[in-house]
């Protein structure tokens, strides 16, 4: 595995938006831009959500509206560079129906806490007996262990 480099962080732009009407505002001004981002991430989601709906509306419209807002904005700067821009956002698992986030995105990953403490699984929505063991060591760096599939009872993959 290669080394990561000081000069990735270069192409990493991190902006800290404190309210939901912010978030929506960045997101509907990249028409205006010169330059597109390679894929855009949204951190703790529920928490613009959980704004949105108590200003003018439930939480599963809040949450329809910007998924919508965040796939028609990832669209327009994939058509303008000519390549995906990717979208990623973290929740808390319950946080909004499944069926609501797996209209907008194709793949939902689950992390999970193990046995041991300090140990997390990393678990695809599709393949749910598949499961990726790891640990962060003394530095807090993310360290792989090991790839395993749950047993299953009678010979029947684990759901």
């Amino acid at each position: 595995m290669p080394e990561p480099s000081h000069l990735a962080l270069q192409c990493v732009k991190m902006v800290y938006i404190e309210n939901p009407s912010g978030l929506l505002q960045y997101l509907c001004e990249f028409h205006t831009k010169e330059s597109f981002p390679a894929a855009i991430a949204i951190d703790d989601i529920q928490y613009y959500i959980s704004h949105l709906s108590n200003e003018d509306q439930n939480p599963e419209a809040a949450l329809v509206k910007l998924f919508a807002i965040l796939e028609d904005t990832t669209a327009f700067i994939s058509q303008k560079k000519g390549e995906a821009c990717h979208r990623m956002v973290s929740l808390s698992k319950g946080a909004c129906p499944k069926s609501f986030v797996k209209r907008y995105f194709r793949e939902l990953w689950y992390i999970s806490s193990g046995g041991k403490g300090g140990e997390y699984f990393l678990t695809d929505c599709q393949v749910p007996a598949l499961r990726a063991l790891f640990h962060l060591n003394d530095a807090e760096e993310i360290v792989f262990d090991k790839l395993f599939r749950l047993p299953s009872d009678n010979g029947i993959e684990a759901q």
